[in-house]
């Protein structure tokens, strides 16, 4: 008997080696030269057509944030896995020296283990708050993938637009050097004062100091749409920066429909995030009021003696078979204050929910007010550039004729130019209005990303 304890017990002993043996898969830290050296070298393909759809697969792909959001819905759904695991038992290995009624002393040696019996429901609850925990990481993917996507937007049209108005205020530039240099020919002939002048010189200088800030827009912009795309700045070099007629604002349609903004309400990856929070909040509450009830474990146990103990006069070895039951007493509380901070809990993230259902309707009204006033502005912007193109061409006609001279011809065409200027900026605040709508909706509303899968969303 006394050696089949004893394999018993080193049949528990062993059972815990594998333990320590579980295999897992090595990965260094990373080299931080390493990864440097890994992003500098990012290239993109210079020959692809790059239109919106393409630069987001290639964020989707490659931006770093994306890549973080997604390993840390991996790692909350490695959660679940925990969750749904049983408790192990634990071994307890004693000795205890004791004297027998019998006659002999010795010391009595044993082994018991501990089995917990979970409160009813406990694991269904751990399961279901893993669950929810990997639903909100996911919640968290599908917010960061349309952040990233705004961000790439945004940088496209500053890309563009600064672009198209460098190449405005090129031709400004252009035609304000001929106006001072027509300014100082006619101040040498006494036809004007100083001070005419020094206005078409503080004109130019104006300009040129726009045209410099323009440009320096547009490389700002890159290194943006560089950093939402998740690549150095040189690797844009070479790649085609456009964005095809995006000042064309009457060619967007804001194809929403009531069913577009009652999902906003109610499916935007902000909303569910605090959903989530509050289904959480909720289980954390269950898990405590059954905490009211105490855990019970289980312990049975094992003794023998070595030689010394003796149980009776025909000297037969002493054996203990020992069961035990363990438990909280609840006789100072009964898990009242963790209850009642875990409703509090609840109730804020219910107030939470709330208030993040008051900031969509807010997000929600001011794009959809917007953007007509937005689209409102650059046509009557439109309007006032046609009509200076206008009068532009009429007093090019009049040089041409005879009946005008070259500073005026100048002046109307720098007036033009300054019309147009104010379209392509009326154009520039509409998109962003635009753009604000798409981003209440957390939906694309025109363009090419509307072809990509639904799941780009998300994934």
């Amino acid at each position: 008997m006394r050696g089949t304890a004893w394999r018993w017990g080193l049949v528990a002993i062993c059972a815990t080696v594998p333990l320590s043996c579980v295999s897992v898969p090595s990965q260094p830290r990373p080299d931080p030269s390493a990864s440097a050296a890994a992003f500098e070298s990012r290239r993109l393909d210079v020959t692809a057509d790059w239109n919106r759809a393409r630069w987001l697969e290639a964020a989707l792909r490659l931006n770093p944030a994306l890549s973080e959001a997604r390993a840390r819905a991996t790692a909350a759904a490695a959660g679940e896995r925990t969750a749904a695991q049983r408790p192990n038992p634990t071994l307890n290995l004693f000795d205890e020296y004791i004297a027998a009624a019998a006659g002999g002393v010795g010391w009595l040696y044993g082994l018991s283990l501990d089995f917990l019996l979970q409160r009813p429901g406990e694991r269904d609850r751990a399961r279901a708050s893993a669950a929810l925990e990997t639903q909100a990481a996911q919640s968290d993917l599908a917010e960061a993938i349309w952040q990233v996507r705004t961000e790439l937007r945004q940088a496209l049209l500053d890309v563009a637009h600064s672009q198209d108005q460098a190449a405005l205020l090129a031709q400004l530039v252009a035609d304000r050097e001929g106006l001072l240099s027509s300014a100082r020919a006619r101040a040498q002939a006494g036809e004007i004062g100083p001070l005419e002048m020094s206005r078409a010189s503080i004109e130019l200088a104006a300009d040129r100091q726009r045209l410099e800030q323009a440009r320096t827009r547009n490389l700002e912009a890159q290194s943006r749409l560089a950093a939402a795309v998740g690549v150095p700045a040189a690797a844009l070099d070479g790649v085609p920066l456009q964005w095809a007629a995006w000042s064309d604002i009457a060619a967007l349609e804001a194809n929403a429909s009531g069913g577009d903004r009652a999902e906003a309400l109610i499916a935007r990856p902000d909303l569910v995030r605090s959903l989530r929070e509050y289904d959480l909040a909720d289980n954390a509450l269950r898990m405590e009021v059954a905490r009211r009830w105490p855990a019970v474990h289980i312990e049975p146990g094992y003794a023998w003696d070595r030689g010394g103990v003796r149980e009776n006069q025909l000297n037969e070895t002493l054996h203990d078979n020992e069961l035990g039951v363990s438990l909280e007493l609840p006789l100072f509380n009964r898990n009242e204050g963790p209850i009642g901070e875990a409703v509090a809990r609840r109730a804020l993230a219910g107030k939470h929910i709330e208030a993040v259902q008051a900031e969509l309707f807010d997000q929600i009204d001011r794009a959809e007010r917007g953007w007509p006033r937005a689209r409102d502005a650059w046509r009557s912007a439109t309007a006032v550039a046609v009509t200076a193109a206008q009068q532009s061409q009429i007093e090019q006609r009049a040089l041409q004729a005879g009946a005008s001279d070259r500073p005026s011809t100048l002046s109307a065409a720098a007036a033009a130019i300054e019309a147009r200027l104010l379209a392509l900026d009326a154009a520039y605040e509409a998109q962003i209005a635009f753009g604000a709508l798409e981003s209440a909706y957390r939906r694309p509303l025109e363009g090419p990303e509307r072809e990509l899968p639904l799941n780009w969303r998300t994934e």
